[in-house]
């Protein structure tokens, strides 16, 4: 209350209103706790949405899935995702995959037994010479047993040799049709590589040529070092020829994943050898320790998987072998039992371990050249010869994919 000498107090001082209570709201001012909006009004309901999910659709912080029209994402993979592309490869195609590759390297196989053949009744003589210095090693007729087995790894060796680039250009272009969801037969992957048979082909003789002749130099630098140090110093030599079995190893592992790609990229850009060979090591460069650990881990799993298929058959071969007295019976169980664990063993190397580089070079490729976006175009568009293809223009394939 004021006296008239006082002056007026401004507009909206004058005397205090009533403090708000408890759960009123003060005028002009902000709710007070309890007041307006409830608890669980306009907020999402637990359960509503996906957790991750940004409101009105809106992309995620990691943006948009990618699109996956076959085995694995069109996007950088991971490990697992190439494993499993691996494996899911196989189902999604078995007749190329398991059937047609299973049925060339038997062919392979059957046919190195027969050239073998040929060169056993030499190889029993010389084993015969060798054994001859103890009877009781002649008597048990090993050499003949011997000669079946080397002249076997020597034959099908040689047939393998060419068979097997066949097979792995077959898987690789199975590979890469699954890839963007296309299941093709063997007629429609046999028409998409045979014109890059020969190089694929010449790739394996000249990566065995180049094998033995880095084998060759380290042997050479081996008996060097033996009869410059052998008798002067037992320690040095030793130390030395681990140096250079630790040198041959890695150098046998840095080439062997710099090259690595090089049969997938025959298989699908269609390139001369030479400049293929240079594209795969650009393709590697800075990504060795990775490649290098997928093709450890991929190794290890197929160790372990074809020793466990093949051991039992050697086992039941030996019994065989065993209970008969009889030379010839020892032979075929040998033959037979090679047989089978060349066809086994090499099936299963040579089917997950193209599978698992097929994969590796379009990962690569998605990686530094932005594939990907070419596979997604690609996997729209109708593949000739299935269902839903039909006149008029189609897009393209990827830049260095098989048309």
């Amino acid at each position: 209350m004021t006296t008239p000498d006082q002056p007026q107090p401004p507009s909206g001082w004058g005397e205090a209103s009533e403090p708000p209570r408890y759960g009123q709201r003060a005028p002009g001012g902000e709710p007070q706790y309890g007041q307006g909006q409830q608890y669980g009004q306009g907020q999402p309901q637990y359960g509503q949405g996906r957790y991750g999910q940004r409101p009105g659709g809106a992309p995620g912080p990691y943006g948009p899935a990618a699109a996956k029209p076959g085995i694995v994402p069109l996007r950088p993979l991971t490990l697992g995702e190439i494993y499993d592309g691996a494996f899911t490869a196989i189902r999604h195609n078995p007749k190329v995959m398991l059937g047609a590759a299973t049925l060339v390297l038997l062919v392979a196989t059957v046919l190195g037994v027969l050239v073998a053949q040929l060169i056993v009744p030499s190889l029993t003589s010389s084993f015969s010479s060798l054994a001859a210095a103890d009877p009781e090693i002649a008597d048990l007729g090993f050499d003949a047993v011997y000669a079946q087995v080397v002249a076997t790894g020597l034959g099908t060796g040689l047939t393998i040799l060419v068979a097997q680039p066949v097979v792995e250009g077959i898987l690789t272009v199975s590979v890469s049709q699954s890839v963007i969801g296309r299941k093709q037969s063997l007629g429609q992957v046999w028409t998409r590589l045979r014109g890059r048979v020969g190089r694929l082909i010449g790739w394996a003789l000249l990566r065995t040529l180049a094998s033995l002749v880095l084998g060759a130099v380290w042997f050479t630098l081996l008996v060097v070092v033996i009869a410059a140090f052998g008798d002067s110093s037992v320690g040095g030599t030793v130390a030395i020829v681990l140096l250079l079995v630790a040198g041959l190893l890695a150098a046998v592992v840095w080439l062997g994943v710099r090259v690595g790609l090089v049969a997938p990229a025959l298989a699908l850009e269609g390139q001369g050898l030479g400049s293929t060979i240079g594209r795969a090591w650009r393709l590697t460069r800075g990504s060795f320790w990775r490649l290098f650990g997928i093709y450890l881990l991929a190794a290890i799993i197929i160790g372990i998987a074809a020793n466990l298929i093949t051991y039992p058959i050697t086992i039941i071969a030996a019994a065989i072998g065993g209970a008969s007295e009889s030379t010839q019976v020892m032979s075929a169980s040998t033959v037979v039992a090679s047989v089978l664990s060349i066809i086994v063993s090499t099936a299963i190397t040579t089917i997950f371990t193209a599978s698992v580089v097929a994969l590796l070079y379009i990962d690569v490729r998605m990686r530094r050249e932005g594939l990907d976006v070419q596979l997604a175009a690609a996997a729209q568009a109708p593949d000739d010869g299935q269902p839903g293809a039909g006149p008029g223009p189609r897009p393209g394939p990827p830049p260095g994919m098989i048309a």
